[in-house]
Parts: C-alpha cells; structure tokens; sequence
C-alpha cells in the first residue's frame, strides 16, 4: 500500500516531523515544527505621547536618506532614561513612565525601553520593541503673568549663573535647580533681568560643566519650558487675588519633587518674584 503523510517521507529517509522541509533540501511540507528553529520574532508596537519639543528629532529620520539617530543612555532610574541624542537643539531624550515627573523634553510610556536604541522613520526602538507616537502633548509655559505685589527683598544675593551651573551633586544639582526655575519664572512675568541671565547661562553650559540631564533642563528652561508642579507654583504665586491654598498645594507639590531639587525650584522662582528687578545679571 503507498504510505502518504509527514510520517511517511520520516520512515523513507525523507523530512523529520520536527525539522522544516528547508533544513534538508526537501519541498516543503505541513506539520509541527519545532520552535527552536524559529529565527525571527515581531517587534511589539508600543504607543507613547512626546512632548512638541522632539518633533525636530523624532520626525526627522522620516526623511529620506536619514540614518536615524543612535541615542547614549546616560542615566536610568526605576521610573525614567534619559539619553544623550549629539543633537544641540534637543541634547536630551527622556522616557519615562506616567509617574515620573514629566519634563518637558520627555516621551511618556508605560514600558522603558531597554540597552542600545534607535530613533527611526518616527520610532523609538530597542531590540525588542518599538514605540510610536500616538499623541503630542505640549510642555507647560507660564507666560503673560504679573509679578506679585510684594515689596522687594533687596538683602538677596544676586542670581550667579557662573556660580550656580552644576553646583551640588545629583541628576540636576540644587544650583542648576535654582536657575530653572528662576528662568521660568522670569519668563513667566517678562522680567527685565532674563536676557542677561539667558547669556550667562548658555555661556556657561557652553563649558559643559553640569550633567547632560540638567543641561536638557536649562535648555528649555531658557525658553520659558517647565515641568507641570514648577508651572502650577509659578502661576500660584502670581496669582491675583492671592489664593493661599493654591500656593502651599503647588508649593507642597514642587518640594516633593526629587530629594532637593523641589526645594532649589522654589528658591529660584522666589528669588525672581521677590526681588527688585533692578539686580544686574551676573
């Protein structure tokens, strides 16, 4: 009787049962392959939500003949990467999870991508999956504010970006926290002293003398970009009428924020409302 069947061409020399039909040469056949042999696995497609500020470097490998770009992962925590781009517009790229504190140069997913990445014809991906941009957001900007009605405090110091860029340890140092949020709240109210502060600054980021985190920070703090509590306090002080429990509820929020960088925030943004705006930048 002529035998057909998988287990047939088995007893006859022909194709294992558990070996595909282009391991021997043979035509191919059905039946169970073993997994083993499997050589290609989909990448995952996860969606995320970018902030506007990257749409410069995460639109730009849609271009044609672009080769992507090849981010360094420079700092991880258990909630956010961040990821030194060799871009001088966008240095940074941040990933985080909801959450984080979202800064304003940040891609928010619910899974942090892992070792080497790619950002590609609009993707962010690593070797196992891929994220793509399911929704902009645009960071928090306070502008158009009126400054306090509080006297001047003319015993503070002047506002020393020289100084301050890089000083004290961590992701952010307190110093550069001081000066984030002094220029955003400079920039909130149009303060007369932001352009010789935005100069130093950048002068002084020039010598790379801070962490690439914090130089992402300054970089948008230059522009008046904040992460969402250190907008809400500024708007709160400068709130008219006065609104106490807004203001120790975004205070109270902002002071939370890391283990000092909270509190260098707050003395920046203070700093600025609270001061005469005759102080010379330094």
């Amino acid at each position: 009787m002529h035998q057909h069947g998988v287990g047939a061409q088995h007893r006859r020399g022909g194709v294992s049962p558990h070996r595909p039909a282009w391991a021997s040469g043979g035509d191919l056949v059905c039946g169970p392959v073993d997994l083993a042999y499997r050589r290609y696995v989909p990448t995952r497609e996860l969606p995320c939500s970018a902030s506007s500020l990257l749409t410069g470097l995460l639109d730009r490998a849609d271009e044609p003949g672009e080769p992507g770009v090849e981010p360094v992962e420079v700092s991880r925590t258990r909630v956010s990467v961040h990821y030194e781009t060799g871009d001088p517009g966008m240095p940074v790229l941040s990933v985080c999870t909801p959450e984080a504190v979202r800064l304003p140069n940040a891609v928010v997913t619910k899974k942090l991508p892992s070792g080497s990445v790619t950002v590609r014809d609009g993707r962010l991906s690593d070797s196992a999956a891929c994220w793509r941009v399911a929704r902009w957001w645009r960071p928090a900007r306070p502008r158009g504010l009126a400054p306090p009605p509080v006297r001047p405090v003319e015993t503070a110091g002047p506002l020393d970006p020289e100084a301050l860029v890089g000083a004290g340890p961590g992701l952010t140092p307190v110093g550069d926290d001081v000066l984030a949020g002094a220029l955003v709240a400079a920039h909130a109210i149009a303060d007369p002293r932001l352009p010789g502060w935005q100069r130093a600054v950048r002068r002084e980021l020039g010598r790379g003398r801070t962490t690439a985190v914090s130089r992402a920070m300054l970089l948008c703090a230059l522009d008046g970009y904040a992460t969402d509590p250190l907008a809400q306090f500024v708007g709160a002080v400068c709130a008219s009428p006065p609104d106490a429990d807004m203001l120790d509820r975004t205070r109270s929020a902002l002071l939370a924020v890391g283990h000092t960088s909270g509190a260098g925030l707050v003395s920046g943004v203070l700093h600025v409302l609270t001061t005469s705006t005759v102080e010379a930048a330094a």
